[in-house]
């Protein structure tokens, strides 16, 4: 426990005077390892008895929960522990690393979330407390923070994977019809391009990703409305989106398991994030998508970002994530 202190005072304090932090912070990103591990998994660093506590319970049955929006269940994230004395440098280089650890000369609590301290990309989260309960109860306070450290170094790196090959023609497409510039992969392909509707699509062997752009005159806040934001994806998609059957279109698939929206700000405004299940009307097709409707107020338009993933008999998470990355990946056209 004392040698885990010990590694973040070290890696914290390296760039420690301000008359060589700039090129300090520099040369230590230069040198740090590429960080490895899969997509969506996150490392346990914890003693055994620990990880059997009630706190690695806690924190077990938070990233094992249910991920929102999915046709099947899929955890958060998937969870790989190892021991405090397992935890070597190969093992440091992973992308997602949550250490938790007691130590009875803290009489508080301390969380710390940190970036890049043993490879690039990299996030860390380190809870220290005397107690289980408190490890339990700190954790608990801090889940929104350190899940959202988790998700957004997730988008940062697909985001990051997917600038080094870009389809530049669909990029000035969308940034001269919508004023808005989206990083879209060189493997989406231009499917449908009307007046304030686009259409791109991914085809692999096995499974299908898409995004969907639309837009519409901004009148009242009725546009932060959930079931407005369905009922306008039901209308471009039904226009716009058919299925590959005669007279077949894609809907939002409400009957049984409603979307799920909650607000949030984007670029530093109020957006709306929908995650829910789209189908192929008179066809058996069908998925998980997500959303983000905002508007723009120079324009005064209201605008759709939305992205579905088509994978029969696949696990979605972490291709429903990859299309949610293109979607955050949106600026403005200064």
């Amino acid at each position: 426990m004392k040698i885990f202190n010990g590694i973040f005072k070290m890696c914290l304090g390296l760039c420690a005077a301000t008359s060589l932090l700039t090129s300090c912070v520099n040369d230590e990103k230069s040198l740090k390892a590429e960080s490895t591990g899969k997509p969506s998994e996150i490392l346990i660093v914890s003693e055994k008895a620990l990880w059997k506590s009630s706190a690695g319970d806690s924190v077990r049955a938070f990233f094992d929960g249910p991920d929102v929006g999915l046709p099947q269940p899929e955890p958060l994230y998937k969870l790989a522990q190892v021991e405090e004395d397992e935890f070597n440098r190969l093992l440091q280089s992973h992308r997602n690393i949550f250490i938790m650890t007691i130590d009875s000369s803290f009489k508080e609590p301390l969380v710390e979330l940190r970036r890049d301290i043993w490879a690039a990309p990299q996030r860390v989260v380190k809870i220290t407390a005397p107690s289980i309960e408190m490890i339990k109860s700190s954790f608990l306070e801090k889940q929104a923070e350190i899940i959202n450290m988790f998700d957004n170094a997730e988008i940062e790196r697909l985001q990051k994977l997917y600038s080094k090959s870009m389809n530049l023609k669909a990029i000035e497409l969308v940034k001269k019809k919508f004023n808005l510039t989206v990083k879209i992969p060189a493997d989406y392909y231009l499917a449908v391009n009307k007046e304030n509707f686009v259409w791109l699509r991914r085809e692999a062997n096995r499974l299908s990703q898409g995004i969907l752009i639309y837009s519409y005159a901004y009148t009242d806040t009725i546009a932060y409305n959930p079931a407005k934001i369905r009922s306008v994806r039901d209308q471009f998609t039904q226009l716009y989106v058919p299925g590959p059957s005669d007279s077949s279109f894609m809907i939002i698939a409400d009957e049984f398991v409603p979307p799920v929206a909650r607000k949030l700000s984007l670029k530093k405004e109020l957006a709306v994030e929908t995650r829910g299940l789209w189908e192929v009307r008179k066809d058996f097709m069908g998925g998980p998508y997500i959303s983000y409707t905002f508007v723009d107020k120079r324009n005064n338009m209201v605008i759709t970002l939305d992205g579905y993933v088509y994978a029969p008999n696949e696990d979605k998470r972490d291709l429903i994530k990859q299309v949610q990355s293109i979607l955050l990946s949106y600026e403005y056209v200064e």
